[in-house]
């Protein structure tokens, strides 16, 4: 078998998760993550980097992913069929042999995926300087670099993502999956392979963007920075009066600010992530409406039915019942089993 159907070969077999949720329909919680505490979880670390900066990983197929946060920057690689995505809430349609880059803070959740929709996963460590990671990359050398450099800055705004087409252009093509075959094999000198191949691969993307969302912000945004955090932490219970109070900003003032940096309005903001937080409590809780809406922050489920009407144009009952399966209880123990970790 030659090295390109080997790695389509190992790519398409089936994981004990993806078995899991092909015959019962159950998102695995393979990561044993509270949704009902931290219903948008960041997704942690893990042992993705115990052997260095970089790691590839294969997303599981046969069910959503829901919202959630990076500790990492991403770059996901369709490298089979197409997947329909939410980046900050901007729908996302990733067809075969596109690439999305997301910065660390972005809120990503995809919706279900196929057999044949292969999505694969390069993260990049970001609590070491970058110089560290790719000494032979300058950070000012493109797009791409500026973003990988600004996702290992702790003062920054972290919203930004890219969108590259990669059909036509053979070279980044070969060297994706290059990297995909080095990621997937734990050879000797896999860390160094990678760093080689990741490096020529940014350099070769710059004239293949076909959308960006970029704010890499100067020193001037630091001070926003907190407030962000804060109503990501408190959306299910601060208002702007509230936040103003907290950080001693006039209310418009920092209204003004919040729409200025972000482009949305405080209320957007909150909204957003009162809806990613009730699609994933949707999807991974058993909760009714009613604790669903009490959750996220609204006093009865009518405030619920508005909003799901207004994102989504459906219903929460609707909703539920698309995303939600039923299965069987001993089954779901076995979902939500630490023992799946490793798949």
């Amino acid at each position: 078998m030659n090295p390109t159907e080997s790695l389509k070969s190992q790519l398409f077999r089936m994981t004990k998760v993806e078995k899991l949720q092909n015959h019962f329909g159950g998102n695995v919680n393979y990561m044993d993550l509270d949704y009902i505490n931290d219903p948008i979880p960041r997704m942690p670390q893990w042992d993705f980097f115990e052997d260095g900066d970089i790691d590839v990983t294969k997303n599981n197929r046969f069910s959503y992913v829901p919202a959630h946060t990076h500790s990492f920057i991403e770059f996901n690689y369709m490298y089979s069929g197409s997947s329909i995505q939410y980046i900050n809430d901007t729908k996302t349609v990733l067809h075969e042999k596109e690439l999305l880059v997301m910065d660390k803070d972005v809120v990503q959740r995809i919706d279900y995926t196929n057999k044949n929709d292969i999505l694969i996963n390069i993260i990049i460590k970001t609590d070491s300087p970058y110089e560290d990671v790719f000494e032979s990359v300058p950070q000012s050398t493109n797009e791409i670099t500026q973003l990988i450099y600004n996702g290992t800055r702790v003062n920054s705004l972290h919203n930004n993502f890219m969108l590259f087409d990669l059909k036509d252009a053979e070279t980044p093509r070969s060297l994706m999956n290059a990297l995909i075959a080095t990621g997937m094999n734990h050879s000797a000198h896999r860390q160094e392979s990678l760093r080689f191949i990741f490096s020529a691969l940014i350099l070769e993307l710059p004239n293949l963007i076909t959308h960006k969302s970029i704010n890499f912000a100067d020193s001037s945004s630091d001070d926003l920075l907190p407030v962000l955090k804060y109503i990501e932490s408190n959306f299910a219970t601060t208002t702007l009066s509230d936040v103003s109070s907290v950080f001693r900003y006039n209310t418009n003032y920092l209204g003004n600010k919040i729409k200025t940096n972000t482009g949305k309005t405080f209320n957007e903001l909150i909204e957003r992530r009162r809806l990613s937080a009730a699609q994933n409590l949707m999807l991974k809780t058993n909760l009714n409406l009613t604790e669903i809406s009490e959750t996220i922050g609204y006093q009865n489920s009518s405030s619920l039915f508005r909003l799901f009407k207004k994102y989504l144009k459906t219903t929460p009952s609707e909703y539920k019942r698309r995303v939600h399966p039923k299965v069987p209880k001993y089954i779901s123990n076995q979902i939500n089993s630490k023992k799946l970790k490793n798949p």
